[in-house]
């Protein structure tokens, strides 16, 4: 079944969207590299990675589905934060605007009567949730920790142990 074209634009326009989520998230953690607390690079690293295996995915679909592959460029991402909230707090915004756009993705497919889009989208959306209640998570005990020096060094080592949380290489199909 050929993809429809609106999805295919749409599709094209999420492989951009989570390019760039990847890009700021390298942005974020570059930041973190510049400070004592090395956890808190990784975990926007394995984030910026976990956003390019998603775009991967979307990739993946659309050559699966005999779809053109339209690349877009891929705008400069912030580079400066106040502190490591500032960071968490521009995250979970990040990840609000990408599961607005997977919604707005779904609603097209369902438009469209593209079940298999559906169900694709579906592992977005629930990946997305899990997403978004980390960095919620992370941001409420930020809040709890202040400005408290050992308070955030614990949980910086903690943001350091985190484990992926999908997407990552070895679940190329989102299984």
């Amino acid at each position: 079944m050929t993809l429809n074209p609106k999805l295919t634009k749409l599709f094209n326009e999420q492989i951009n969207n989570e390019m760039a989520s990847s890009y700021i998230y390298l942005a974020m953690s570059a930041w973190f590299e510049q400070t004592p607390y090395s956890g808190f690079a990784q975990w926007m690293f394995t984030q910026s990675r976990e956003e390019t295996m998603h775009a991967l995915k979307f990739y993946q679909y659309l050559v699966d589905r005999d779809a053109k592959v339209e690349l877009q460029p891929i705008a400069k991402p912030k580079a400066d934060f106040k502190n490591v909230l500032d960071v968490f707090e521009h995250s979970l915004k990040q990840e609000q605007k990408v599961t607005q756009q997977i919604n707005d993705l779904f609603e097209v497919a369902e438009q469209v009567k593209d079940h298999a889009s559906k169900n694709l989208l579906l592992w977005f959306l629930n990946e997305q949730m899990e997403e978004e209640k980390s960095v919620r998570d992370m941001i409420d005990r930020l809040k709890l920790a202040g400005n408290d020096p050992a308070s955030l060094l614990v949980l910086d080592r903690e943001a350091g142990a985190r484990k992926t949380t999908g997407g990552g290489a070895s679940d190329k199909a989102g299984e």
